[in-house]
């Protein structure tokens, strides 16, 4: 796999790697979430997945900065669901918030890490939740895990 960093073009998100399926004109690498919906719910998920405050040994500022990002997804998330007439994205997405909010990285809580994995997770379901709305296969991040500076899934088996 190459070592070019690049950009996201639907969240900013900078993934790194080779471009599967080709490049775009330029050579600049392609998007691996072209072209599917709701591609900007899923790369912003992806990003905050694959995040390095996700990591055990996070320091404090990385833990932080996920615990903002994670807010913004449900903001954006919020967004695609307003107007819609989804309980269970709904009750997805009330869940994620109510998470966040029992988070807090501002103080030394052992369980923060926890309930900002727990968001994360409500937010991804949310986000299934969409997807089977349009008859379509839930997301799953480990396929675009290519895309993303990671070594090992982190929290896999940690709780």
């Amino acid at each position: 796999m190459a070592g070019t960093d690049y950009h996201c073009p639907h969240c900013g998100a900078e993934l790194r790697g080779g471009p599967r399926g080709g490049s775009r004109p330029g050579g600049t690498p392609g998007c691996p979430y072209d072209g599917m919906a709701y591609a900007a719910l899923r790369a912003g998920h992806d990003a905050i997945y694959f995040g390095p405050w996700r990591r055990i040994d996070a320091p404090p500022t990385e833990i932080r900065r996920g615990y903002n990002r994670i807010g913004r997804h449900l903001d954006a998330i919020g967004t695609e669901l307003a107007g819609r007439d989804l309980p269970a994205a709904a009750r997805d997405l009330d869940a994620a918030l109510a998470a966040l909010r029992a988070a807090d990285p501002r103080e030394e809580f052992r369980d923060t890490l926890r309930f900002m994995d727990n968001a994360l997770s409500y937010a991804h379901r949310a986000i299934d939740d969409l997807l089977h709305e349009k008859g379509l296969p839930p997301h799953h991040p480990l396929d675009f895990s290519e895309w993303y500076d990671v070594v090992e899934v982190p929290f896999r088996d940690e709780w």
